[in-house]
This record gives C-alpha cells, structure tokens and sequence, in this order.
C-alpha cells in the first residue's frame, strides 16, 4: 500500500477522535456525563478498537491474510499517543496557541474542548502512521 493509504487511514482515525471529543464535550455540557470517563477511557478505547478495524481491513487487503496478534500490538500506539496527547493538553501552555484561535464569543465555553480535540486529531494521526506500518507488514506463512 502507500503512503497515500496511511495518510487517508491516518486522516480517518484523526477525524473520528477529534468528532469523539467534540461529542464527548457535547454529552458533558448538555446532559452531565463526566467528561473525565469519557476523555481518559473511552477515548483510547474507541481510538484502539477503530485502529484494530482499520488495520484488519489494511492488513487482509495487502496481505491477503490477517494476523491478529501483529495488529492487536501494533494497534496499541494509537491509545498511547491518546493518552500522550491527553497529558499534554493538560497544559494550558500547550492548549493557549490553538484556544487563542477560537472567536471570542465561543471561546468561555468551547475553546478548551476544540484544543483537546486538536490534539486527539494529531494522536490518531500519528499513531495510526506508526501503526499502519505493523499492518502492512505481511504475516510470514
């Protein structure tokens, strides 16, 4: 496959975690849901169970065959850089430049939730890159 493949699967999984977070942000501020769960739990475990997906379809669409052990492994970078990422986002230092970019009208309630959403973008992409690498190489028989 090519890089072109990793970029769009890696653009997928981005996606998915920054929606997530944006939805998980929702859930929190309209019905209470402690975001905390949401953030430190089932993000990494929807992250992890989205990669395991792709990365089957990648690995059997190249391969021709699938190693589920080989990508349930290499499939673990994704909630790592979550969880990497999440610690980072903790810093308002980190949050300022992306929360400085929201209008102002919006920033009170939502500027926190889209920088946590940035970063959770950049964790799905650059596990996924690190991951895809695993599903793309090839079971020996």
């Amino acid at each position: 496959m090519s890089t072109i493949t990793t970029f769009w699967i890696s653009t997928a999984i981005g996606t998915a975690l920054f929606t997530l977070t944006l939805l998980f942000g929702y859930l929190h501020t309209t019905y209470g849901v402690d975001a905390n769960f949401l953030k430190w739990l089932l993000l990494p475990t929807l992250g992890y169970a989205i990669t395991i997906g792709l990365n089957t379809f990648l690995q059997s669409t190249v391969c021709g065959k699938v190693r589920f052990q080989q990508i349930a492994m290499g499939s673990l970078t994704v909630p790592i850089a979550i969880l990497f990422f999440l610690i980072l986002s903790l810093s308002s230092f980190i949050r300022s430049p992306i929360e400085s970019a929201i209008p102002s009208s919006l920033r009170p309630k939502y500027a926190g939730l889209f920088a946590v959403g940035f970063y959770m973008f950049w964790a799905g992409m650059f596990g996924e890159s690190v991951s895809s690498g695993f599903a793309q190489s090839c079971p020996k028989a």
